[in-house]
């Protein structure tokens, strides 16, 4: 039986900004890390999550580290652990908590954007699909019971649907068994190297998505790297610890490259220039000026605003961008349903006229 104290807990991004926004505050007032802690499980009023915070704590005064003590109730991310561990090392545990927080509330914001973009299409999805379903649940047989008996030869189209209507449930059967698998598959293999690589390849081929995907990983990677750089971590130690934090596939691979180039005296900007698919040359370009020009941390902090503002946006255009690909194809597929079921009708008028 495990041990209680690993049991997981869910513990939202709301909560972690909470937590991480009021720890660095306390911090900043002052108070040493035991009294500050000590304050945030007083402040908490949920039950769980103050026997969660309380665990946490006691592990740190048996003597363990705060970023180790967080991971091993794996209620946190590689990222949370990641850039406490920065913090601890290079001894600025309030300004890694403080962009903790700033992250947290960033990515709330983010996803309040793309809630917003994609509730409308969502909806017209779901009810083309309930419409769709009705219409070969219901319509399709009522007309197929009058075209029995004209004894006549049906157009493909409409045996096509006819024949999808009388197979919809077993065919439903089969989709849903498929995703219910497919899903239990990949979550089982979710760390094989093999199923990462085919699946961010699948991500980064979308249209769009991949955009987004790539903004907000090299976002990412220019603040987690600034972060290390003016906390006086070296470059090389700095993309060695990203390497654990950045965790999608093509980006920690990235970073493995990175850290052998840096190893074999090569810039930093050289080895992002191997991966166009991956880095934009513009990031390329400001990063190869801030490396000659000894200016690397702020040319970071700057391409780090400047790719979040970007990702804000491309996420406010994708509702622009959804809505109408979905009602093009909510047209097609009840177009394609009526016309199938009318056109035998037509056909028939023309031979009467």
């Amino acid at each position: 039986m495990k041990n209680s104290s690993k049991a997981f807990i869910k513990v939202s991004d709301n909560k972690k900004e909470l937590m991480f926004a009021e720890l660095s505050s306390l911090l900043s007032a002052g108070l040493d890390f035991s009294h500050s802690f000590e304050l945030l499980i007083e402040t908490e009023e949920q039950t769980k999550q103050k026997q969660f915070l309380q665990k946490i704590y006691q592990k740190v005064v048996q003597g363990k580290t705060l970023h180790n003590s967080i991971r091993s109730t794996a209620s946190f991310s590689a990222l949370d652990c990641g850039v406490i561990y920065i913090g601890e090392e290079t001894g600025r545990l309030n300004d890694s908590l403080d962009f903790l927080a700033n992250y947290y509330h960033k990515k709330i914001e983010q996803k309040r954007m793309l809630y917003s973009a994609i509730r409308y299409p969502l909806i017209i999805l779901a009810m083309t699909i309930m419409v769709v379903i009705f219409m070969l649940l219901v319509i399709v047989p009522m007309f197929e019971t009058v075209y029995a008996r004209m004894n006549g030869e049906l157009p493909a189209m409409t045996q096509f649907v006819i024949a999808t209507s009388k197979k919809l449930p077993l065919i439903s059967f089969f989709v849903i068994s498929a995703g219910l698998i497919g899903g239990y598959l990949l979550y089982s293999k979710r760390n094989n190297d093999s199923v990462r690589k085919t699946i961010s390849k699948f991500v980064l081929f979308i249209p769009f998505v991949n955009k987004v995907i790539r903004r907000n990983m090299q976002a990412h990677f220019c603040k987690l790297l600034y972060l290390l750089i003016s906390s006086g971590v070296p470059l090389l130690s700095g993309i060695e610890i990203l390497k654990d934090i950045l965790t999608f596939y093509p980006y920690q691979q990235s970073l493995k490259r990175m850290e052998l180039g840096l190893q074999r005296g090569e810039l930093l900007s050289n080895s992002l220039q191997q991966f166009p698919h991956l880095y934009e040359q513009k990031l390329v370009t400001l990063l190869r000026v801030g490396e000659e020009t000894n200016r690397l941390p702020e040319m970071l902090e700057k391409q780090s605003t400047s790719l979040t503002h970007e990702l804000e946006y491309e996420l406010q255009k994708l509702g622009s961008f959804l809505e109408p690909i979905l009602i093009f194809i909510v047209g097609v597929m009840v177009a394609a349903v009526l016309i199938s079921m009318y056109l035998p009708m037509f056909k028939l008028g023309g031979i009467m006229g």
